[in-house]
């Protein structure tokens, strides 16, 4: 009979998963940074200017209002979506996080995301050690989401795919995606504390399903915006490219890995390729612009408040009238 396995051994798994996520949580060096960044930009440039040429587009044509309600409702419910996951993860560490942390954590991460580097795991990371968990802890705990995130993403866009396209890609998303949500399954019954437990696995099943019918809501929006009647099904399927693309840490914020995905699954899932990469760009412009504009509130904010804690000048003494002698 064999002999059962050592308490270090048991941990093996866990060491190196976060050994692991540990080393994810490092920035490329400086130059490959900048090489990466400027190459995916041209061929990021050059795809969107052939795509919105093959597509037959002009600002003229293009119907803004599905792009404001994407604006001032997508994007906003985006980042809600971003806070409570955050929240999710501080809970994981037995920790909570309020409004104003959660606000701040949620935009500084997704511009760090704009980055050649796993930005919003960095930042995540960070934040939860300062809240007192260990740096492999806090990493584990930042994963946890965004590997349920990809999951329900890859189990939702693969079944849509494989309803509305090709059988093959979609059982293939699909069991990319279980094998996803089960790595994550496993580090939450590791890492999550004990109470509590099947409350906080459903909260972040609902945030994370919540984030891919956003998605597909704010594509859908977009492929209206130019033209396009596109399905549920359909915008369901791209949602599991910006997932796909997020995965993709060294790349800024998935640029030109998510339009690429797009590209590649527009016609797959019956829509036009120039028409999937012009719809990959719209919705990065709007997200960016409005993070531009919450990033600017949190700035101005938090100058308001140091600011308010600042203590009020001294106001020099009163001048006082010069004793008169009492020599003769």
């Amino acid at each position: 009979m064999s002999e059962p396995a050592t308490s270090a051994e048991a941990g093996a798994p866990v060491k190196a998963r976060r050994s692991f996520l540990e080393r994810r949580a490092q920035p490329l060096p400086p130059r490959v940074q900048l090489i990466v960044t400027i190459v995916t930009l041209v061929v990021l440039i050059g795809a969107s200017v052939w795509a919105w040429r093959s597509a037959h587009l002009s600002f003229s044509t293009i119907d803004w209002l599905p792009i404001v309600i994407a604006f001032v409702v997508g994007a906003p419910a985006t980042l809600l979506l971003k806070m409570l996951e955050y929240d999710a993860a501080a809970r994981l560490i037995g920790s909570r996080a309020g409004p104003r942390r959660a606000l701040e954590v949620a935009v500084i991460s997704s511009a760090a995301n704009l980055l050649p580097l796993p930005g919003s795991l960095i930042v995540t990371t960070r934040s939860l050690s300062e809240q007192g968990a260990t740096y492999g802890s806090a990493a584990l705990a930042s994963s946890i989401p965004g590997l349920a995130w990809l999951g329900l993403s890859g189990i939702i866009g693969g079944v849509s795919i494989a309803v509305v396209g090709s059988l093959p890609v979609g059982l293939a998303v699909t069991a990319g995606g279980i094998a996803c949500l089960a790595v994550a399954l496993g580090m939450f019954r590791r890492t999550a504390p004990p109470h509590g437990r099947p409350q906080l696995a459903l909260r972040i099943v609902l945030i994370e399903t919540s984030w891919v019918g956003l998605s597909g809501f704010r594509l859908w929006l977009i492929l209206r915006a130019i033209g396009v009647v596109g399905t549920p099904a359909q915008v369901l399927a791209l949602a599991v490219a910006g997932a796909m693309s997020v995965a993709i840490g060294f790349l800024p914020a998935g640029i030109g890995a998510r339009e690429a995905l797009i590209a590649l699954l527009s016609p797959i899932i019956n829509l036009p390729l120039s028409e999937g990469v012009v719809l990959g760009v719209i919705d990065r412009v709007v997200w960016i612009t409005f993070l531009s504009l919450a990033a600017l509130v949190i700035v101005a904010t938090c100058a308001r408040g140091v600011a308010a804690e600042l203590p009020p000048p001294e106001s020099p003494p009163p001048e006082t009238a010069p004793e008169p002698s009492t020599t003769p």
